[in-house]
């Protein structure tokens, strides 16, 4: 009997098995550039579970291999190695002006990403090195293919039953190394340090993201993430009545003998706002506000978020890490603790009038979906589209003069009568800073007008550093913007005056986060942006104007505080009801604040003296730090993350109170 014989190139195993051996090694180029250590300081090349990322680069080469056809296996072979390259120069980007890296919740993001992105953003360094070797697996992979011709001889087998008996052993394989892996991931020492100890835990939840990418990898990690994002279990019904008792605890009432209870409340979020933005000569509102009499100056103010996740805190006291507020707000949560919902709830013998005011589109972050009425409240958004001034919106970074849209929609800011609580968004000191605004000529004159006293006031009265050269650019074009906030801010106290309502209106002030475009923060404090947990870095300012709270005394409050303490604090001063479940923070004038501690949407967590990634690892910024101390912050961290698992279900879920306080 003729024994079939089929002869097969060698090429169909070379294609997937140079795909395991190129993957790793950009896996190794990625963890080495970015410079990722272990918990003992040890200089990482791999991940911690190196296996998960193995079985999952042997599950994709088995794909490769399997494909019968060479053109589609080239394909997948360079698509999946052209992913993660790419990946690599995001990531590192990410990492180095952020401390971050993408995931799946920043692919939401979309267009407002794309808007705010500018060149300068990019990680060259981390550009050339991927590239280079890149080229040189894409050179060495298609010379290799290109001139390798051997085959080897197959007999009594078809080519197909080879090639799926190959396909299921290694898919076999790689399923088995991801169980076995799985079952070594360390487990919590106890119930108290589940959140931190336990890598089986991280592994579920991702509630640390570089800690998770550090110790499963770029497959490990995508691949686990993505599963979790579209594998998420649904609450039972028991559950979702745990929760909803969970909230109905959290309940405490307001108190109408609080100092500011029935008076009016506008909020500005001012956008990338530095401290170094205020000065006598150019900003002199901003500076007389700064020391006024009627005025409470919090110095110890820290954050370290994107705009929308500032933003959304101070509203709500907590916001989701999972999914957007948007998110919630389709999904049937109604927000019954949000700071305008409280504020139309306070007084049910009087209306309460509630705007949202910001320059850009309504549908940014998608507030046109989450900031209504129905959803955190907000009887009406004034926006670009109600902008009727002499100014035209060009594009994200041509903004128009915030004076002009503030005198625009000053009497949606602030009413000629009744109640009111306001929400301003600032945009125009926003960045980037390496672009010239025809809108902002007159501020750039006033500038240049006023360096030189105004230089030698900055040396003299502060520990920044004006930069020099090219980088001046940055810091005119940053101040000039700030200019134009000044404005605003004289025009909201003269407007308040005029129609009599500044005995019963405070202002809040505060920062999102600290002017990062172009690397100028740093470059003014004289610090690196790689060291992110120099958390000198994330103080800006906060400023309560009101003229009732203060009595006509300046106070500065210097307890560490964050942008988880700002509704608490509101409601503390307005006398509305609380949720302490739902908030994180607490009120600055209570014994709580002591407990103050912030987590932020981009990755860390940190008091003013101490910084983590993982609860477990700390460094210590400031040498008065005790043990006690390092162990508070790990109590109040695990406490956070405890209370933060159930608010995730809360959002994502839509499940709302049993007492539903809010009609």
């Amino acid at each position: 009997m003729k024994v079939k014989e089929k002869q097969v190139p060698y090429n169909r195993f070379l294609l997937p098995l140079m795909f395991v051996v190129f993957a790793i090694i950009l896996e190794i180029v990625n963890f080495t550039y970015l410079g990722f250590t272990n918990s003992n300081g040890t200089l990482m090349v791999l991940p911690s579970y190196f296996l998960f990322d193995f079985a999952m680069i042997l599950m994709i080469a088995g794909f490769i291999y399997v494909v019968y056809n060479k053109i589609a296996s080239a394909i997948l072979f360079y698509l999946f190695l052209t992913v993660q390259f790419l990946m690599n120069i995001v990531n590192s980007t990410m990492y180095f002006i952020f401390g971050d890296i993408l995931s799946y919740d920043l692919l939401k993001l979309g267009a407002e990403a794309t808007t705010a992105l500018t060149m300068d953003f990019i990680d060259w360094g981390g550009v050339f090195l991927n590239l280079m070797v890149y080229a040189v697996m894409v050179a060495s992979s298609i010379l290799l293919l290109k001139f390798n011709k051997k085959t080897f001889t197959v007999k009594n087998f078809s080519t197909v039953t080879l090639l799926l008996a190959s396909f299921i052993f290694v898919e076999a394989m790689g399923l088995s190394l991801f169980q076995v892996q799985q079952s070594t991931l360390a487990q919590a020492t106890s119930a108290q340090t589940e959140i931190e100890t336990s890598d089986e835990y991280l592994w579920n939840n991702f509630q640390f993201k570089i800690d998770a990418f550090k110790k499963f990898g770029h497959y490990g990690f995508y691949t686990k993430s993505f599963m979790n994002y579209i594998l998420n279990q649904a609450p039972s019904e028991d559950e979702k009545e745990d929760l909803r008792e969970f909230i109905d605890e959290g309940y405490r009432e307001g108190d109408e003998n609080a100092p500011l209870y029935g008076d009016n409340l506008i909020v500005v979020l001012c956008e990338s706002f530095e401290w170094y933005a205020i000065d006598p000569y150019n900003t002199p509102n901003l500076y007389n506000l700064l020391y006024g009499d009627d005025t409470i100056v919090f110095d110890s103010f820290y954050a370290r978020n994107r705009t929308n996740y500032s933003e959304g805190i101070a509203l709500l006291g907590s916001v989701p890490k999972d999914i957007f507020i948007s998110n919630a707000a389709s999904n049937g949560y109604n927000f019954e603790y949000s700071l305008p919902k409280l504020f139309k709830h306070s007084t049910a013998d009087e209306e309460v009038k509630t705007a949202y005011v910001h320059g850009n589109f309504e549908n940014f972050y998608d507030r046109n979906i989450s900031h209504g009425s129905d959803k955190i409240g907000f009887d009406e958004l004034y926006t670009i589209e109600d902008y009727t001034g002499p100014y035209i919106y060009t594009s994200f970074t041509n903004w128009i003069p915030e004076i002009s849209f503030v005198e625009n929609q000053i009497d949606n800011i602030i009413p000629d009568e009744g109640r009111f609580m306001t929400f301003y968004a600032t945009l125009s000191t926003h960045g980037p800073y390496d672009k010239y605004n025809a809108n902002f000529e007159e501020y750039y004159q006033i500038f240049d007008d006023n360096y030189e006293k105004f230089s030698v006031w900055f040396e003299e009265n502060t520990d920044y550093v004006i930069p020099q050269g090219d980088d001046f650019k940055l810091f005119k074009n940053y101040k000039s913007a700030a200019i134009d906030f000044d404005r605003c801010v004289g025009y909201l106290l003269e407007s308040l005056e005029k129609k009599g309502r500044s005995e019963d209106t405070s202002i809040l002030f505060y920062a999102d986060h600290n002017a990062y475009y172009s690397d100028l923060c740093y470059k003014v404090r004289g610090t690196e942006k790689s060291d992110y947990e120099n958390t000198y870095n994330y103080n800006i300012p906060m400023i309560l104007y009101s003229k009732k709270l203060t009595g006509g005394e300046h106070k500065v409050v210097s307890e560490f505080c964050n942008t988880y303490d700002i509704l608490p604090t509101l409601c503390d001063l307005y006398g509305l009801e609380v949720n302490v479940n739902l908030f994180h923070g607490h009120s600055i004038f209570s014994e709580e604040i002591k407990d103050s501690f912030f987590v932020s949407n981009l990755s860390g967590m940190f008091t003013d003296k101490i910084y983590s990634l993982n609860i477990s690892d700390v460094t210590v910024v400031d040498d008065s730090v005790t043990q006690l101390d390092i162990e508070h912050f790990k109590e109040i961290a695990n406490e956070f993350y405890r209370r933060q698992a159930k608010i995730e279900k809360i959002y994502r879920y839509g499940i709302n109170s049993n007492k539903h306080l809010i009609s």
